[in-house]
């Protein structure tokens, strides 16, 4: 409805203004999600004279929330019994793609808040930087976190996704680690130094930080 849009829009735009912390949460990336999304970071890169970094910083975005989409997929998947072997990249992704289309994912989105698997994006802007975290509450283990940060350190050597993914080819395309390689390359193709990207977990949760300078 074209009013109620307008009233999020206003509220998120007062939420900016204010420099208040926003959090928009979803259960599977939809289209109106995914605007809302945009509208937040288009506003605060725009009142920061930062629109030029617009594109690459919201494909980081979006890139982080499909990696937390899919690991609360790959949940109901295990607890569905739909998966066989956790260990087997190849099937889980074949799997992933089963409930990760256009056609699926309203119901996977359904499944997925009842079981409270949610991705939560915050947007917080401190000291003229923008702290985006993406979390879900699928905790990793030790050897995955270390796996990621050494992708994100191989990442970093190249400039280009393309010529990444030449020498360091995935089997399974679909997998976290082409994601993270991308925003990798992404925020170095703005200026944007790797570190300000980092992936940590605890015992309950994931966290996908970025920090973007506004100065």
């Amino acid at each position: 409805m074209p009013g109620e849009k307008q009233n999020i829009n206003n509220a998120l735009h007062d939420a900016i203004r204010k420099q208040n912390e926003i959090v928009i949460v979803t259960y599977a990336l939809l289209e109106d999600t995914e605007e809302k999304i945009k509208f937040v970071l288009a506003k605060i890169l725009e009142k920061y004279q930062k629109e030029e970094i617009f594109t690459a910083v919201f494909s980081s975005i979006k890139e982080l929330i499909a990696n937390s989409t899919k690991a609360n997929a790959k949940k109901i998947l295990l607890d569905e019994g739909k998966i066989d072997n956790p260990d087997d990249v190849m099937e889980v992704v074949e799997k992933l793609r089963t409930i990760l289309n256009e056609e699926a994912l309203l119901e996977y989105g359904i499944k997925a808040k009842g079981k409270k698997l949610s991705t939560r994006i915050h947007f917080h802007v401190e000291n003229n930087r923008l702290i985006v975290r993406v979390i879900n509450n699928i905790p990793l283990q030790q050897k995955d976190l270390e796996r990621i940060h050494e992708r994100i350190e191989k990442s970093a050597q190249y400039d280009s996704i393309a010529e990444f993914y030449l020498e360091n080819p995935d089997p399974a395309a679909e997998g976290m680690g082409l994601g993270l390689s991308m925003v990798v390359v992404l925020l170095k193709s703005v200026n944007i130094d790797y570190r300000n990207f980092s992936m940590t977990s605890d015992d309950k949760k994931t966290y996908a930080t970025l920090v973007v300078p506004l100065d």
